[in-house]
């Protein structure tokens, strides 16, 4: 049998070996195919609550702050509170060296004397006679000259009046350009407070979503710095006239952050604000990256029994969140949904 079994190789070896290299080749075209041939990946619609939402940047800021400087600067020579400190509304915060100032307002005054007793013997002069064009406009000039001394006299009065700040409001002074008396400050020098009672999140919304937003509107504020904490707040402010950012038109919003301490949200710090724009609960969804949009109509890629093991549906959707989507109609939860690689 051995032998018939090799005489029939022999003689027929031309046809086996083309049989052997067909078959060679059938099984390294599936191999390929099968290895290029792309693996889906399925997930499961589910059932969950979903809230569509905005989300815009901005940074803390109070509603309440003032930047107090001394007119002319000066000398420091009394200060009522250091960075850092509480302070009471008229409390006062600094004081300057207020000695040439008043020895100015002398100086003033005694001008003032001397420009009024020229004037009033002029007066004198003319009282009972008709004066001439050139005499009348030299009478104006003194009467101009003695109002001009009488605005340097009120001037002075109130740069005296302005050697002292006093806070507007109780706060904290966040802001002192000096910790210590005796130092010489310019007029751009600041002294800064800010009420905590007024601390706000300050954000820009771009003006296509500004029709989505209303006062009152509940919001959650995340900072940079807390970035796994979220303070609950609602929109308290929209402003009236539009303003320019990088990306276009843009209208401010304002978020009370009640509540919180200076001493933990800084004025400056960036963050978001995540705006609910509305909320469903228990509704089916799906990843928001696995449906595709085509001539105003949704679709998905579904498990199904084809070459492809997928085919395409049709499906009607409702809320969006950043990253799901509700499904109205076209899918069930037994369905399998396909996600893109």
């Amino acid at each position: 049998m051995f032998a018939a079994l090799m005489s029939f190789i022999k003689k027929r070896w031309k046809f086996i070996l083309g049989a052997l290299l067909v078959l060679g080749l059938g099984l390294w075209w599936w191999q390929s195919s099968q290895a290029k041939k792309p693996q889906l990946t399925f997930v499961s619609p589910t059932r969950e609550d979903i809230v569509s939402s905005i989300t815009i940047s901005g940074r803390v800021d109070a509603k309440e702050k003032a930047r107090l400087r001394f007119v002319a600067g000066g000398k420091v020579v009394y200060l009522g509170a250091k960075e850092g400190d509480e302070v009471k509304k008229w409390q006062t915060i600094a004081t300057i060296d207020r000695a040439a100032l008043q020895k100015q307002l002398q100086q003033n005054l005694n001008s003032y004397m001397k420009e009024r007793y020229d004037f009033e013997n002029v007066r004198d002069d003319i009282k009972d006679r008709v004066l001439e064009t050139e005499e009348q406009r030299s009478v104006a000039k003194d009467q101009y000259d003695l109002e001009n001394q009488v605005l340097n006299v009120e001037i002075q009065s109130i740069a005296i009046a302005n050697t002292s700040l006093t806070a507007p409001f109780t706060g904290v002074l966040t802001v002192s350009p000096t910790a210590v008396t005796g130092v010489q400050l310019l007029a751009t020098d600041y002294f800064e407070i800010v009420n905590p009672d007024t601390l706000i999140f300050r954000a820009a919304l771009d003006e296509i979503d500004l029709h989505k937003v209303q006062l009152g509107q509940a919001s959650q504020v995340v900072l940079d710095a807390y970035d796994e904490e979220a303070i609950d707040t609602a929109v308290s402010y929209i402003s009236y006239v539009s303003s320019e950012s990088s990306s276009g038109t843009v209208f401010l919003l304002e978020f009370p952050l009640t509540g919180a301490s200076l001493q933990k949200y800084r004025l400056g710090m960036n963050g978001d604000a995540i705006i609910k724009l509305a909320e469903k609960q228990n509704v089916l969804t799906i990843p928001l990256d696995a449906i595709s949009e085509r001539d105003g109509k949704v679709y998905v890629q579904v498990k199904a029994d084809n070459p492809e093991g997928s085919e395409e549906r049709e499906i009607s959707t409702g809320l969006e969140s950043d990253d799901k989507v509700e499904v109205i109609a076209g899918l069930s939860e037994t369905d399998l949904v396909v996600l893109p690689e």
